[in-house]
């Protein structure tokens, strides 16, 4: 007996999924504002990113990892809520943006590649992540990155204008640049 046949006229060709993948944005969130968040919601609508997920990091994964944050997390993460909601507000119909607060659950420092397990196995493939100039030159020199870097694809956003590592640019064929203003860029 047929199991899960179906009959389809000829020519038949299945529609492929219109969005795909998923975002995923590592920052401090400290000094966002609406035009950051459009910055990458821009992005997520060009490449059609099935989910945008916004992941601050608590203080004290930022305080390991020597990246500067007064604010705490609680704040960073109610100020994205905040600007989240505008968007959503606007009519945007920006239902895909998710913020992931397991960090602040945790309480505790989080490594990255700890935190880049749990966020790809909870959210679907390929995925991509987004972090500023600074954070790539950090994860770069991380343990894990050269596993890493295979699995997810990378987009630096060149916000600080911080020199990237040789160990980064080995893989420029894994990654994509962002300017400032949010156009994508060379590598330079």
């Amino acid at each position: 007996m047929a199991r899960g046949n179906s009959m389809v006229p000829f020519g038949y060709e299945e529609e492929q999924p219109k969005r795909r993948g998923t975002l995923l944005v590592f920052e401090t969130f400290e000094e966002w504002t609406d035009h950051d968040l459009a910055i990458v919601l821009e992005l997520a609508r060009q490449r059609q990113f099935n989910t945008v997920v916004l992941y601050p990091q608590h203080e004290d994964s930022l305080r390991r990892m020597n990246i500067a944050c007064a604010v705490p997390y609680y704040k960073r993460v109610k100020n994205l809520e905040e600007l989240v909601e505008g968007v959503s507000g606007n009519g945007a119909g920006e239902s895909r943006i998710t913020i992931d607060t397991w960090e602040g659950k945790r309480k505790k420092y989080t490594p990255v590649d700890t935190s880049l397990r749990f966020l790809t196995d909870k959210y679907s493939r390929p995925y991509f992540v987004m972090m500023n100039d600074h954070y790539a030159a950090l994860f770069a020199g991380y343990k894990g990155f050269e596993e890493w870097i295979r699995e997810v694809r990378l987009l630096v956003w060149k916000r600080f204008g911080v020199p990237l590592p040789a160990k980064l640019l080995a893989f420029t064929d894994r990654m994509d640049f962002i300017e400032e203003n949010g156009q994508e860029a060379g590598v330079n």
